[in-house]
């Protein structure tokens, strides 16, 4: 460059602007230098200009791509199944596959199931998960104020609790609202009462998992509401906990820093399959 002269160097040093042009630049800057100049300066510029001009390119590559990481491509399929390192012949076999379409269609008919950990997530999970035109369950109302709650945006409320004194004083608190002395675990009964489109389930915070789950179950698979709203801490602690095997390639195994996979299903505002509107 200084061989070819002061006034050229700042020619090109004008035209750099763009630092993405800076490899073209010099690499036109060299063809230039040939065509005004003689055999023997071209010959000393020109493989400088263009070995400079490769070098840059491969710097300005590197940085480039340290700068926009390539995003790993999903490999969880809508049905949940992990399809990591999936070729695109075993994907499409795997779409025409019998556990496919079990699989898509038990998710089409399982409730959601929403979780919450105290009395403020569950009683504000009723804006989200109830509609104005809902039938709305509650199990284990206790004296019936979250039952009061839902029968504010729900079109019916009922409250059941095995305690008789906590039912007799529902009623007295909330005497419009229809109140039951039942068993939680007689599912079959409790369908009996209405069609309802959401459950709400409160049998004590801290309810073992091993009474909880299989009620919620026998729930979904006797009354089949579409969202089942749940208060329990251990519950809560244990989706919490969960990871998805998509979540674990994407973190580098179970020790990884991405920490465990938020548990959207379960846990998200968005408590109603698609056809439903409710809060965000």
């Amino acid at each position: 460059f200084f061989l070819a002269g002061r006034s050229p160097c700042l020619a090109l040093a004008s035209s750099l602007s763009p630092p993405r042009s800076l490899a073209s630049s010099l690499a036109a800057f060299a063809a230039q230098r040939l065509s005004m100049h003689g055999t023997a300066l071209a010959a000393a510029v020109a493989p400088a200009a263009l070995v400079a001009a490769v070098a840059v390119g491969y710097i300005l590559g590197k940085r480039g791509g340290r700068q926009r990481p390539r995003s790993a491509p999903t490999t969880q399929c809508a049905c949940g199944a992990s399809l990591h390192g999936f070729s695109d012949n075993a994907r499409e076999r795997h779409y025409a596959s019998a556990r496919h379409r079990r699989n898509i269609r038990l998710i089409a008919r399982c409730a959601k199931i929403v979780v919450a950990e105290n009395w403020g997530e569950y009683r504000n999970a009723i804006a989200h998960c109830v509609r104005e035109t809902d039938t709305v369950l509650e199990v284990g109302c206790g004296n019936g104020v979250t039952t009061s709650l839902l029968s504010q945006t729900a079109a019916r409320a009922v409250g059941v609790d095995l305690s008789a004194p906590l039912i007799d004083e529902a009623r007295r608190r909330f005497p419009s609202l229809e109140w039951h002395s039942m068993d939680a675990r007689r599912a079959g009964d409790l369908a009996k009462l209405a069609r309802f489109d959401a459950i709400f389930v409160d049998l004590n915070g801290s309810r073992e998992l091993e009474t909880l789950c299989p009620l919620i179950d026998a729930y979904e698979a006797t009354m089949r509401p579409s969202v089942i709203v749940v208060k329990s801490n251990k519950l809560k602690h244990l989706v919490s906990k969960c990871k998805s095997v998509e979540a674990l390639i994407r973190d580098g195994g179970p020790r990884g820093g991405g920490g465990p996979e938020p548990a959207s299903t379960a846990t998200g505002p968005a408590c109603r399959p698609r056809r439903y509107r409710c809060g965000s």
